[in-house]
């Protein structure tokens, strides 16, 4: 498990992938996992594909033989995944393993449903990123997730249901997986809190960092985003542990408040497909502007300015 599902190894998930043994003696059309981060939802989503495909699966998936393997690394000829983040143009120009999740690659899907299994097992499809700004592709595919099949299972994938077409989420069981702690500091975004901290601060650095290609993807964004919601929560309970915590700590209660109305927009861009690197740039452009408005942030640059 640490080698092939990594993100879910360990007692956190531990009754999250007991119940998804049990639902694989009978499992539902439509599967909806929601809550945990999006690396351990993914890899929940990999391990009930072993567990419906894995020869050993009794009552649980091996993670070692070829299938399961091959599912965790997203080359399993009965697995398709599709990602409402991607766009078009990028589908187009780098096909992978995940496709965009639209029109042409769902009605590219549907034909497919109708091919005969490469494996004893089930056809997996995972679906994720689909927030409510892909209506069209989602309700194109809801005959299909409705009508029962022998052969197909789907999986959605979302950070809270809520998040989801009433529709989809009708249609399915929804597996909660444990939140993440709130607390907890994410050591692997640690540099992008820096140098956040330092843009806010200056000016310089981010702008250019998020602008090179490829630097920051979907997961990137929310986990710095997330970095910063925990910032706000520190400072208003009067805490100060990290350089972005000193760098927003200037804020007045209005600032505060503005810089939480910001995240929440910010997350909503994310979630609608807005370029991941754009809204970032925009949300740090408002928190260096905020700070540098703040009444206590210009008494300390006051004091802290040399003699002429």
């Amino acid at each position: 498990m640490d080698a092939l599902l990594p993100a879910i190894a360990g007692s956190r998930q531990a009754t999250a992938l007991e119940t998804l043994d049990r639902l694989g003696s009978n499992p539902p059309q439509v599967l909806l996992l929601e809550g945990g981060t999006e690396a351990e939802r993914m890899d929940a989503a990999r391990y009930w594909a072993c567990r419906l495909n894995c020869p050993q699966a009794a009552p649980s998936p091996c993670l070692h033989c070829p299938v399961c393997r091959q599912i965790a690394c997203g080359e399993y000829l009965d697995w398709a995944a599709y990602d409402g983040r991607i766009s078009n143009r990028e589908d187009e120009d780098n096909p992978g393993s995940v496709r965009a999740f639209n029109m042409a690659n769902v009605r590219e899907l549907k034909a497919r449903l109708r091919d005969a299994l490469h494996g004893d097992g089930r056809r997996v499809v995972l679906l994720m990123g689909l927030g409510l700004a892909r209506e069209e592709a989602a309700n194109a595919l809801l005959k299909a997730l409705e009508e029962p099949s022998p052969t197909t299972v789907f999986v959605l994938l979302a950070p809270q249901r809520e998040q989801l077409l009433p529709t989809l989420i009708s249609r399915s069981f929804c597996l909660t997986l444990p939140w993440p702690d709130s607390r907890r500091e994410d050591v692997g975004i640690r540099e992008w809190e820096d140098m956040l901290a330092k843009f806010v601060l200056d000016g310089t650095g981010f702008l250019d960092k998020t602008a090179l290609k490829g630097s920051v993807d979907q997961d990137v964004a929310s986990r710095l985003l997330l970095s910063c919601s925990r910032t706000l929560c520190r400072l208003i309970a009067g805490q100060n542990v990290n350089a972005l915590d000193a760098a927003l700590n200037p804020l007045d209660a209005m600032g505060k408040l503005n810089a939480s109305r910001w995240l929440e927009e910010a997350h909503e861009a994310l979630l609608y497909g807005v370029t991941p690197a754009r809204v970032l740039q925009a949300f740090a452009m408002r928190l260096f502007v905020l700070r540098r408005q703040s009444p206590t942030a210009q008494r300390s640059a006051k004091i802290t300015a040399p003699r002429p």
